[in-house]
């Protein structure tokens, strides 16, 4: 052996978590804790290793165990960290999730979702959740990622301190290795459960744990060192692409769509085309998690910089991926929740004095009381009709001196092609008297100060 790599050898004690904690990760000393416990030797240690750690601060410590019922000895894990926590004055909360397989995952990454979204259900947002994650996870992460062709961000690891839905999430122990961890548990004669199931190499994270890892430490060594190293490297590299992509969206406009248009958002393209392709790809995708929505394979992600924003593409090209698609038109780029296939929704009589649904677009119409604005309330003498365009349709919009075509009208005022097919339209007598809440058409269009009813078109369903 070379000594290329160097083993990072720290104490896990209760005075090291301490500094660690309220110095190096700024944990307030009065804070309330809760702990992810499973009954596992990590947890365990990490629990056991706070329960210490009151001697010095005012911490309060709260234990949480999810009950997920997938393995036969469940109850007798619940039983075991309820136990414990009993015996080291620790509070101790746990519930039963109801887990199954979800479509594209299997039934352990259910479990870890659940269990994810039920602890931070537990806490306020000053709270602290702390998981005891370790660096031989990190490593083991990290090279899982590698192995699914990961990119920057996914090669980052795990954060020291990270947050999700304003709740605090921190990991104190990745100095530490499961050597360091078993150490510590034996030396305080701590008991713990065996889980057999992570014996199992049909999982990934075992293989590469029991399988892969051993091999390589034959040669170096250090190598989960090095790895967890390399995923810090990766992390102050994602913080940085981070910063640029927020400088690069401080150039441009970002607006909300309407609800006619869809659910999302679009991202104006003027003062980005000189950004590199490898800048470009980085905006967007910050862009659109910024935005919640998760961004597009690799593949897709070339196509969206090269061919969808750099080339002149038609105006119906989609880049379509779960839960998004992304359409340009003119210099504006929109992320939005997948619309439906073409769709020509039946004519509806409407009473104007309730809202009036259209699910199949995700559109409710509504009217409400305006002065000088709208439809004239005297001009409203029967139910409105909505229609949706078939063509050759025509509208003389208030105080304007001649009929359009509304094909006219929606090229004039840049309405993306795809949008032009949603447009409810509001006829009374057979005339067009609004184009959804776009235009107003003469003679229904209320005048100056005249009681109206302006139409307000919203999305039956919030974005994400």
């Amino acid at each position: 052996m070379t000594g290329l790599f160097k083993s990072s050898r720290r104490k896990l004690d209760a005075q090291a978590l301490y500094r660690k904690l309220f110095h190096t990760l700024q944990v307030p000393r009065d804070a309330r804790i809760y702990v992810g416990l499973s009954g596992g030797l990590d947890s365990v240690v990490l629990l056991h290793v706070l329960a210490e750690l009151r001697r010095c601060t005012d911490i309060s410590l709260t234990a949480l165990h999810a009950h997920h019922g997938i393995h036969p000895n469940a109850d007798e894990w619940q039983g075991f960290c309820g136990g414990l926590c009993a015996a080291w004055s620790v509070g101790f909360k746990t519930r039963k999730l109801d887990v199954g397989a979800t479509r594209g995952e299997g039934l352990e990454a259910s479990a870890r979702k659940a269990r994810y979204r039920w602890c931070l259900s537990m806490l306020q947002t000053t709270d602290y959740l702390l998981l005891a994650h370790h660096r031989d996870d990190q490593a083991e992460t990290l090279l899982l990622n590698l192995l699914r062709g990961a990119g920057v961000r996914g090669l980052s690891g795990m954060s020291p301190v990270s947050e999700f839905e304003q709740r605090i999430i921190v990991r104190p122990l990745l100095d530490y290795d499961r050597r360091q961890l078993r150490a510590y548990a034996e030396a305080h004669e701590l008991q713990w459960i065996e889980d057999a199931s992570n014996r199992d190499i049909a999982y990934s994270r075992n293989y590469l744990r029991h399988q892969v890892v051993p091999l390589l430490q034959q040669r170096w060594p250090s190598v989960n060192d090095v790895l967890a190293d390399t995923s810090g490297r990766m992390r102050r590299t994602q913080l940085l692409l981070e910063e640029v992509a927020t400088a690069d969206l401080q150039l441009t406009e970002q607006q909300v769509l309407d609800a006619v248009t869809g659910t999302g958002y679009r991202l104006n393209l003027s003062a980005l085309y000189d950004l590199s392709d490898g800048r470009m790809a980085n905006l967007v995708t910050a862009w659109l998690r910024q935005t919640g929505f998760s961004p597009p394979s690799q593949r897709q992600l070339q196509q969206v910089t090269g061919v969808l924003i750099r080339r002149r593409t038609p105006t119906n090209a989609i880049i379509r991926w779960p839960g998004a698609e992304l359409r340009k038109y003119d210099d504006w780029l929109y992320a939005l929740q997948p619309l439906p296939r073409r769709i020509e929704p039946e004519a509806r009589i409407w009473d104007i004095e309730q809202p009036l649904t259209v699910p199949e677009l995700n559109l409710t119409i509504a009217a409400i009381p305006a002065r000088g604005a709208g439809l004239a309330r005297s001009r409203i003498k029967a139910p409105l009709i909505v229609k949706w365009r078939h063509g050759g349709e025509r509208c003389l919009v208030a105080r304007r001196a001649h009929h359009k075509k509304l094909k006219k009208l929606l090229q004039e005022h840049r309405v993306p092609p795809w949008v032009r097919e949603r447009i409810p339209l509001l006829y009374i007598e057979d005339e067009i008297a609004a184009v959804a809440d776009y235009w107003y058409c003469a003679p229904f269009a209320a005048a100056p100060d005249e009681p109206g009813m302006a139409i307000e078109i919203r999305a039956l369903q919030a974005h994400l």
